[in-house]
């Protein structure tokens, strides 16, 4: 039987994003919990790397084609430093291979953009004197769904982006 959230209803909640978005277009993409028809929707667009950041670990249904990572991340939570350092090395490692990355947990809203926040700021996606919430929900309009992941996105910014 395949891990799913219970939760999380069959063809996710188109009414409050969608299933795939790049933030960064060939580079670094969120999504919602990954069912057989997004994984096709990740094929199609090249992905070549999974990272769950839900609670739900799902590497025994994801396709073999992709590498895939788990960081256990609570709903609602924010990621330790040392889960976003070892983010920072998967996503190093993937981008100098030039491998597009696709980071999820369930709804790919809250877990997933503090995530991509954080690497986006690192390597210069963001620019300076741009508001890391703005940037990221102009993009995903669900990113970052509480005031401690807001903080936490803000905080992890200011770090990376010097």
């Amino acid at each position: 039987m395949p891990i799913r959230p219970s939760y999380w209803p069959e063809r996710g909640q188109p009414e409050r994003t969608e299933p795939f978005t790049w933030i960064v277009e060939g580079v670094i993409a969120a999504s919602w919990w990954p069912d057989p028809y997004v994984f096709d929707i990740f094929e199609e667009k090249r992905i070549k790397a999974v990272v769950n950041v839900c609670e739900f670990d799902n590497r025994k249904d994801v396709p073999k084609r992709f590498d895939y990572h788990f960081i256990h991340v609570p709903d609602f939570g924010v990621p330790t430093e040392q889960q976003i350092d070892r983010f920072l090395d998967i996503m190093d490692q993937h981008h100098a291979a030039k491998e597009p990355v696709v980071v999820h947990c369930v709804a790919g809203c809250g877990r997933t953009g503090q995530f991509i926040i954080a690497w986006c700021a690192k390597v210069g996606f963001i620019p300076k004197g741009t508001d890391p919430v703005q940037w990221i929900r102009a993009r995903r309009k669900c990113c970052l769904e509480t005031g401690a992941q807001i903080e936490c996105a803000k905080r992890l910014t200011k770090k990376f982006r010097g």
